[in-house]
């Protein structure tokens, strides 16, 4: 965990000096909340935009990142409701996209995915910003002693036009996200207090 940290803290520091010619926002957003519970799932959606907007006026065709979190914590589940967005074309029963989710090395998600189509037609699908893709994580039970947050960041990102050219990434923010994990005391109190209305609903009418 404190490797993910200070890996996260020197992206940020490393970003601070590159000029920001022109934007691009990708974003981790969960669907749900910004906590997690142990047992629980995490879902949460890659969005990207500023390809029109930041000044690029571009196409995205290909795109690349290595998405970094916590393997104590969190385990990647490749079916659904993880899954790829449309805007590069469909991966499923067509031939108009090639996806890869290769999840091998404990606490790296690598995605690739890369479009059949022209640039026209992507033109077509692709607005100012649209989803990459949908990843969803089981939340494991944590080590003790128990995290109070943790971090999912990118890096390593590569993103290119229909025809294979590079679109330069000057991000305005690197695709990081915190989010809270709930100290194991607190959940066994939420579990008391919940089997303690279950028996109340139980208790025929009448008894103290």
């Amino acid at each position: 965990m404190k490797k993910l940290c200070i890996a996260a803290m020197l992206w940020l520091a490393c970003l601070s000096w590159t000029p920001l010619a022109q934007a691009l926002q990708m974003s981790l957003v969960p669907r749900g909340g910004y906590q997690i519970s142990p047992g629980g799932l995490l879902v949460l959606d890659l969005n990207i935009a500023g390809l029109q907007s930041g000044g690029l006026n571009t196409e995205l065709g290909v795109f690349h990142l290595d998405l970094y979190y916590d393997p104590t914590l969190l385990s990647f589940l490749p079916g659904a409701p993880s899954g790829w967005g449309t805007a590069l074309g469909q991966t499923a029963g067509g031939a108009e996209a090639l996806a890869f989710a290769d999840a091998s090395t404990p606490g790296l998600l690598r995605l690739d995915e890369m479009s059949l189509l022209d640039a026209l037609t992507l033109d077509q699908l692709q607005g100012d910003s649209f989803r990459l893709a949908t990843l969803a994580f089981h939340v494991l039970v944590p080590p003790k002693p128990a995290p109070a947050n943790t971090i999912l960041f990118a890096d390593d990102i590569l993103l290119a036009d229909a025809g294979g050219n590079l679109i330069p990434v000057a991000l305005d923010q690197v695709p990081l996200l915190i989010l809270q994990v709930p100290e194991p005391g607190t959940l066994a109190l939420l579990g008391l207090g919940m089997a303690a209305l279950a028996w109340q609903r139980r208790r025929p009418p009448g008894r103290a």
